[in-house]
């Protein structure tokens, strides 16, 4: 079962994880496998706010983000 995957998604998480005492950030690495459609879309919105003046995406297999401290995987689910 594949979820919805966006930018804004993931900063709540970082940000919940940062609030949250219980949960140490240090070396925290989440890894999520998501589906093509939903990782190709990921990988896009993260291009493209990050990459102001560019315009020449190319897709990643892997994409990997650090917010926070908090390390970001992201596979495509080829199963």
């Amino acid at each position: 079962m594949f979820f919805s995957m966006n930018l804004e998604k993931v900063l709540d998480i970082a940000n919940e994880c940062v609030e949250n005492e219980v949960i140490e950030t240090n070396g925290l690495t989440i890894m999520y496998k998501l589906d093509e459609k939903t990782h190709k879309k990921l990988d896009e919105e993260l291009f493209y706010n990050t990459n102001n003046n560019l315009n020449n995406f190319t897709h990643n297999d892997l994409i990997e983000i650090n917010i926070a401290g908090i390390t970001f995987v992201f596979e495509i689910d080829r199963v």
